[in-house]
């Protein structure tokens, strides 16, 4: 008789913290394909950058928008020596509760959280925040990769906001061998499930489907994850997530 789990083909990233998933799924003898993680480095800041988180209390707003730009971010800070207080002057925005959940680790109060990872939505959150239509005079900090993919940006522009970009990180130019080929299966619908155990796993996607909306990319794969956090990250991403049953 065949078993409806093990009959699956999963997907997931080949990282620490699924290292028992994978051996399980070795054990049981079900098929899945491993994605490489994403990796990153800093960008390094000129002494113009540098001189925007020197003087953060100038802005109004800090946007951060994935778990990775909070780490860069503060690893900057601790680079040249400035206090994690200084950000209790300013209001903070973070994408999703992973982000907010990272700021919270190192005592920093996120003040606006959207429920759902959407441009559109974050920028109509702020507005509702201030209780106005536009956003004249208000100066926002937005810590991001180097992704153009965000729209975060001109939409606060357009509301008349002062906005500063900060790029923080960076995915290194490393070539992965078997990464085309792992896309092209799950474009291909060869990919039944696919299992998110980090808010980095989502980052990483992003990057590998960087003109495509995650809904879109994963509309006919099943998401899942191990536990309740990632499970509400895979939400704020209007994904459907299903809690991870292993074979």
């Amino acid at each position: 008789m065949s078993n409806p789990v093990t009959d699956k083909t999963y997907a997931l990233f080949d990282t620490p913290i699924n290292k028992k998933i994978i051996a399980r799924l070795n054990e049981t003898e079900t098929a899945h394909f491993l994605f490489p993680p994403l990796e990153t480095e800093a960008v390094k800041l000129n002494d113009e950058k540098t001189s925007l988180i020197k003087n953060i209390g100038w802005y109004n707003w800090l946007i951060f928008t994935d778990v990775l730009a909070v780490d860069y971010f503060l690893e900057s800070l601790t680079d040249n020596e400035i206090d994690f207080f200084e950000l209790d002057a300013v209001r903070v925005c973070a994408f999703g509760e992973a982000v907010a959940d990272r700021l919270r680790f190192v005592q920093i109060h996120a003040d606006l959280i959207p429920n759902r990872i959407e441009d559109v939505y974050i920028c109509a959150g702020i507005k509702i925040y201030h209780g106005e239509d536009n956003l004249e005079n208000l100066k926002f900090l937005l810590v991001k990769d180097d992704s153009p993919a965000s729209e975060i940006g001109r939409l606060l522009k357009e509301n008349q906001a002062d906005v500063t970009e900060l790029l923080i990180y960076r995915a290194k130019k490393s070539v992965k061998s078997d990464l085309t080929k792992l896309i092209t299966l799950l474009k291909g619908g060869a990919i039944d499930e696919f299992v998110f155990s980090a808010p980095e796993d989502l980052t990483a996607l992003k990057y590998f489907f960087a003109e495509n909306d995650l809904p879109d990319v994963l509309a006919e794969i099943k998401t899942s994850a191990p536990d309740a956090n990632i499970y509400q990250t895979l939400r704020e991403y209007d994904l459907r997530p299903h809690y991870f049953i292993s074979p």
